[in-house]
């Protein structure tokens, strides 16, 4: 059995490092995530590529689940932990390496299908990636204005897609605005053609712009929407985005 380490102050430097996991700043600074969740942890242990640095156990843990024998175990006071464990499941937390994203240039041609994502909401990211796995995107590409894609809620409304996902950045929604970069990119809008009524390119780059802010008025290669019988309420973009995912995949199935 691991030797558990105690933690119940909150000027601990690990507890510190732990609470700035919850957001972009601190995932960015320290290459780490927090997993949670009893389906998503076994998963994420046994996943090549992805190393479990550390496991933060709730008070008095006790159950048999084999956790990663190589990682460093914490067991913390109840209200750190609850600090910690912001989805209330008073099970253990890993504390896992962050994949390497590459920064990508939007002016070269797109392979297959890419989704390019300004969206700042966890839940709503989270979501549209899991969708993107589910129809298999070539190639995630967050945007400047894009929350962290392993923040907490977005790896839990991911269902963990974010580490099996292919994942990039790219400069803020504003710098897309060059002949060359708009040549490749369809955005996905309230007002264009019918996205079921289009030739699809085979190697296209999406936009899906944020919930209520949308897409900038850009000179797109194309403009989708999506037809509504009361278009006076919107689709946010996850379902949006899925929608347009499937029509694609119907025009360029998968051999």
């Amino acid at each position: 059995m691991n030797q558990r380490h105690l933690i119940s102050s909150r000027q601990n430097s690990h507890f510190k490092r732990w609470v700035s996991l919850l957001d972009s700043h601190g995932i960015k600074r320290h290459r780490l995530c927090l997993v949670s969740g009893n389906k998503l942890r076994r998963e994420i242990v046994t996943q090549p590529g992805v190393t479990t640095h550390e496991i933060l156990l709730p008070p008095s843990w006790n159950s048999s689940d084999v956790l990663s024998p190589q990682a460093v175990h914490y067991e913390l006071s109840h209200s750190l932990f609850q600090e910690l464990d912001v989805f209330g499941t008073r099970e253990p937390l890993l504390v896992c390496s962050v994949p390497e994203i590459s920064h990508t240039d939007l002016s070269r041609a797109p392979n297959g299908l890419e989704v390019l994502c300004p969206i700042g909401d966890p839940g709503n990211l989270g979501a549209l990636i899991r969708c993107c796995r589910a129809f298999d995107v070539q190639t995630v590409v967050l945007l400047q204005e894009a929350v962290h894609p392993f923040h907490p809620k977005v790896i839990r409304a991911s269902s963990g897609a974010v580490f099996v996902q292919s994942l990039q950045w790219a400069d803020s929604v504003t710098d897309l605005d060059t002949a060359e970069t708009l040549r490749w990119i369809t955005a996905l809008d309230l007002q264009g053609t019918d996205l079921s009524a289009v030739k699809w390119p085979q190697h296209v780059r999406l936009l899906i712009g944020e919930e209520g802010v949308g897409v900038p008025p850009f000179q797109f290669a194309e403009r989708l929407r999506i037809p509504q019988i009361h278009p006076a309420i919107p689709l946010n973009a996850t379902v949006a985005g899925s929608i347009a995912l499937y029509v694609y995949r119907q025009r360029h199935p998968q051999p």
